[in-house]
């Protein structure tokens, strides 16, 4: 009998799946979404079984599967047809991608050793060896270690390609030996031990009636048990009832066993206030329109755009509620769940222990129990960043993902998806619903409601018919800052001041993001952009040049004004440091807390700090962009954007979307209690329409505005980018990879039908050199699928672009940060 054939996606830069032959005594377990332990090459992996029945490949061997690591499928269908789904347009490995889905550390990995044989060791004692001074080197590496992993050994041994040969020479001399140990995954599952009844209630009850008198403590424990079926040991606690439970099961009337015990957190602890009250007009009409596609029981997406403070929270557990009452699971997907604490505290509010939390501050033990409690109905309700749209709910029948605009909802590793556009495309697969809540919503998401693509529900007034905050914008050029570090003017020194004095609270706010500089005119606001892409040019100081990374257009950079002569020229901005001991310098009194990438490494930091800050323990927030999200603070009357013009100047096409987004997201942060609240953006272009156009929250505007320019210049969402950055320790080999690749791309460009998509580079990444590898990169931007089709056909043939085994490329398709 032919033997039975499966495909297995493994977790390797690879694009196909692989046929493997399923033996006899693992037939009926290897079944589609089991995880198995396969050969591959020399090395052992934890592959995805994606299909049966595969057609042999010719002329080769086909090998065994060696192990089923499952009982069953650990993804389903659906799950699978995702997978499929995003692997195919995000150009990643359908093995990585499958991996991704499920909690990390949880799939057995191979693992080669290396160790010294006795010929070895006799031949590290001689005084006299025969050996080339590399691989004695070597050896000497595996004597001392005594039993290593492969790549520790080839990493200390200096070149990794010379060493492997070196190895292979070593194990054919007999000299050391390799061999691999697949190592299970550290998480486990997590047991409790519990008694539970060997006989039938009725029995276990007349039994508790017969020895009450002599026995009174097995008589409660017979019929604890006869009404709950089984309970914890824990529950029935020490001493004597551990004593009872064991006469009894002598008696044979009761047993002991373990069972799992799921350890899952309990989220976030709360703070602030929750909503309540009847809903607003506004809220009832986007709730009707949310409900009649859930009661519908088929996919529909829903853009709900309302203003800060405008009770988005409450439509989402609303319908929530109505999706529950279905007997349908959801899933709420947040920007970032340490900044975003008060939505798990009103889901917790609205849903009680039905919620459980995924985030990265919980142990792979818990992630992996959360996992499974969802996969087994245990919890109906996921609140989590942007992994948790993976979340098995059972029967999914809704997924809000808020601040959808948000870039952190992009991976940043392969498989480089974005949690929204699969959060859509999951509803689509599984009939679910998808609700799209911001304030400012993204370019793509917004077409897509224009277009009728997705229903647009608007929630124009904040609750209780709130105001907005009063916008004031300073201009700064020819401002003399009054303090030392250069961030204040008087403006937003008073104001502090006057908040302060009123004993409110303080938020400011400066967008020091990535590494980017500029160079801009004091006098005028002038900043130099490139002529071909219409993008700020970054300044580099070590040659003084400014410089495209869309393009690689370069020129020195200039010791005058080219539009008004001035000489008083800035190179980027100050950042979060100089902005603190500003304010220690003009208010001493004030009690400051910082919030950015330096503060917040430790765990739990971020919460620490806002909770302090919504307890009134600290007066001024400082913050970078994490400050600007999702957070409600009654007391805070004021807020400081201390320079507007940082993001706008940054070199990316999104920029002024990036810099109105958070300008609206951090002014709603003030003006949510009874006082209206007050905002000061300090600008040295204080006339640009992204910034007069967020002054006033005017969304649909600034679209139209950004639109027509990007429409116009070929960008998103007009047309589609694939980023490819191609890597290696040697510049002189990335330079000529990046060009080959170039030139590879331009002529496959030439060939193609219709709308030929545009290769722009090569050119060094902003960040030219990282933990010492050369970073440069090419991008390719065309209009519908012309852009990756063309990179696709590019990366399946990679054997024709000859580059050397030591570049490697990284591709990411939609890049949202292409600093």
């Amino acid at each position: 009998m032919a033997a039975k054939l499966v495909s297995v996606a493994v977790p390797l830069p690879v694009t196909t799946a692989f046929t493997y032959a399923v033996p006899d005594e693992l037939a009926g377990a290897a079944v589609v979404g089991a995880r198995v332990v396969v050969p591959f090459g020399r090395r052992k992996l934890t592959g995805f079984v994606v299909a049966k029945g595969s057609a042999a490949p010719p002329d080769a061997e086909v090998k065994e599967v060696i192990e089923v690591v499952d009982v069953g499928p650990v993804l389903d269908a659906s799950a699978i047809e995702l997978g499929r789904w995003i692997a195919d347009y995000y150009l990643a490995p359908l093995g990585e991608v499958l991996r991704a889905m499920l909690p990390p550390g949880t799939c057995p990995e191979g693992r080669r050793y290396v160790t010294l044989t006795d010929a070895g060791r006799q031949e590290t004692e001689r005084p006299a060896r025969q050996l080339p001074e590399r691989r004695r080197r070597l050896l000497e590496t595996v004597a001392r270690r005594g039993r290593a992993p492969l790549p520790l050994v080839l990493r200390e041994a200096g070149s990794p390609r010379g060493a492997r040969r070196d190895v292979d020479a070593l194990v054919s001399a007999g000299l050391i030996g390799v061999a691999e140990e697949i190592r299970r995954p550290r998480t486990s599952v997590a047991t409790e031990q519990v008694a539970r009844l060997s006989v039938s209630a009725e029995d276990a009850v007349a039994r508790a009636a017969d020895i009450e008198r002599r026995s009174p403590r097995q008589a409660e424990v017979l019929r604890t048990l006869a009404a709950r079926g089984e309970v914890a040991m824990s529950e029935l606690g020490a001493g004597a009832a551990s004593g009872a439970v064991a006469r009894l099961e002598k008696a044979g009337l009761v047993g002991r066993f373990d069972r799992e015990r799921p350890e899952v957190s309990v989220g976030l602890e709360s703070w602030g206030t929750s909503e309540e009250g009847p809903l607003t007009p506004g809220q009832e009409k986007a709730l009707g329109i949310i409900r009649e596609r859930i009661e519908g029981g088929a996919f529909g997406a829903v853009l709900l755009h309302g203003v800060t403070g405008s009770g988005k929270t409450r439509v989402y557990s609303e319908a929530i509620s109505a999706s529950l009452a279905r007997g349908r699971g959801a899933i709420v997907l947040v920007p970032e769940i340490a900044l975003t604490p008060q939505m798990v505290v009103r889901m917790r509010e609205a849903f009680g222990e039905d919620v459980a939390v995924v985030h990265s501050g919980l142990s792979p033990g818990e992630r992996y129990d959360t996992w499974r409690a969802v996969r087994d109905g245990m919890f109906r309700v996921v609140v989590g960043p942007r992994s948790a749209v993976f979340a098995p709910v059972r029967d999914l029948g809704i997924i809000v993902v808020d601040e959808e605009h948000e870039a952190t909802y992009k991976q940043g590793e392969s498989p480089r998806y974005h949690a929204r556009d699969v959060a859509v495309m999951r509803a689509k697969i599984e009939g679910a619903v998808v609700v799209l809540g911001t304030a400012t919503p993204s370019m793509e998401t917004y077409l897509n409601a224009r277009e009728g693509k997705y229903a647009l529900v608007e929630l124009g007034e904040r609750i209780d018919s709130a105001p907005l905050p009063h916008v004031e914008v300073v201009d700064m050029r020819g401002q003399s800052p009054v303090d030392s570090e250069g961030a204040f003017s008087p403006v937003l020194r008073d104001a502090v001041a006057e908040t302060l004095a009123a004993r409110r609270q303080v938020i400011l706010f400066l967008n020091r993001r990535g590494f980017a500089s500029f160079v801009q005119c004091l006098a005028c606001g002038h900043t130099e952009r490139c002529p071909h892409c219409d993008v700020s040019l970054t300044f580099h100081s070590a040659d003084r040049s400014m410089r495209c990374h869309y393009c690689g257009h370069s020129t020195p950079a200039p010791a005058r004004c080219p539009s008004c002569g001035g000489i008083d020229l800035r190179y980027g901005a100050p950042g979060t440091q100089r902005v603190e001991r500003a304010v220690h310098e003009l208010f001493p009194e004030a009690r400051l807390a910082r919030m950015d990438l330096d503060t917040t490494t430790a765990r739990g930091s971020h919460w620490r700090i806002l909770k302090a800050f919504a307890d009134g323990e600290t007066d001024v927030l400082l913050g970078t962009q994490m400050i600007a999200k999702g957070l409600d603070f009654p007391r805070v009357g004021l807020v400081g954007v201390v320079a507007a013009d940082v993001g706008l100047n940054l070199p990316d096409f999104r920029s002024g979307e990036r810099t109105f987004q958070l300008l609206t997201q951090v002014a709603g942060r003030t003006g949510r209690g009874s006082e209206r609240g007050r905002v000061i953006v300090q600008s040295y272009v204080p006339d640009h329409y992204t910034i007069t156009l967020a002054r006033e929250q005017l969304f649909a505007p600034f679209f139209d505005r950004e639109v027509e320019e990007r429409e116009g210049l070929g960008y998103p969402p007009f047309a589609r980018i694939v980023a490819i950055e191609v890597r290696d320790t040697d510049e002189r080999r990335v330079v000529r990879a990046a060009t080959r690749i170039a030139e590879f791309l331009e002529s496959g460009a030439a060939k193609m039908r219709g709308p030929r998509p545009e290769v722009l580079g090569p050119a060094p990444a902003p960040l030219e050199r990282l933990r010492g590898v050369h970073r440069w990169q090419v991008i390719v931007r065309g209009r519908g699928t012309s852009a990756r089709a063309l990179v696709s056909a590019a990366l399946g043939q990679r054997a024709a672009l000859r580059l050397p085994s030591s570049v490697s490329l990284a591709v990411d398709v939609d890049p949202q940060d292409l600093l």
